[in-house]
């Protein structure tokens, strides 16, 4: 990520998914509520990511006022699952917008994971039974973040 801001939230999660691991030792009833408060902290951070990095490109590349308005706009953006992040893009630009939609198609466990930190952070948060655990979690992390670097070089985020 070329975020300084979102490589330090990613470094803290991933700070996290370590400490978590090395402290539960195979307990797996504790490993299970960590992945639930895991998955909650990566959604907060998708939800900032699109945010930061669409802002970056306004900041970038237009007027402080435009650049105002729009950051307050995608600050607005509450769960996002692969769809929103490619609306998002093709509010942007078209061809953006389609080709983030053929990344996804290329690389589903991209899309999966994106999609599935959302789904369960909606079924943590409403009190409904989830499997998400650590292990799966930093899976979902990892595919996130190869999306999200997608993203900041189609933006060209330097």
């Amino acid at each position: 990520m070329k975020s300084a801001e979102l490589n330090r939230q990613i470094q803290y999660i991933k700070g996290l998914v370590k400490s978590t691991t090395e402290s539960t030792n195979s307990n797996l009833e504790l490993q299970g509520h960590w992945g639930k408060y895991l998955c909650i902290l990566a959604a907060g951070f998708l939800e900032n990511a699109i945010s930061e990095i669409y802002s970056e490109l306004t900041i970038n590349s237009s007027s402080p006022q435009v650049a105002s308005f729009t950051s307050k706009v995608l600050q607005k953006i509450n769960n996002p699952k692969a769809s929103k992040f490619v609306e998002t893009a093709y509010a942007f630009k078209k061809e953006w917008g389609k080709e983030l939609e053929k990344y996804f198609e290329d690389n589903p466990k991209t899309k999966t994971a994106i999609d599935s930190i959302m789904a369960n952070r909606h079924l943590i948060a409403h009190g409904k039974t989830t499997t998400v655990s650590v292990a799966r979690l930093k899976e979902y992390l990892e595919g996130s973040i190869e999306a999200l670097e997608y993203i900041e070089n189609q933006c060209g985020i330097a």
